[in-house]
């Protein structure tokens, strides 16, 4: 079974800002752990292992 938890690299978004020494966004780009998406899919350990 999988879960879906919220992308801790974009904190959800699906993408990530790139900001310059300023501090103004540049670009935004997607996130390329989350392809995105804004989750992650993770194996859950619900079942006993034998």
């Amino acid at each position: 079974m999988t879960q879906k938890k919220p992308c801790h690299y974009c904190e959800g978004k699906g993408y990530n800002e790139i900001r310059d020494c300023a501090g103004e966004i540049q670009r935004t780009e997607t996130c390329s752990f989350c392809s995105g998406l804004g989750y992650q899919e993770a194996e859950s350990d619900d079942q006993p292992e034998t």
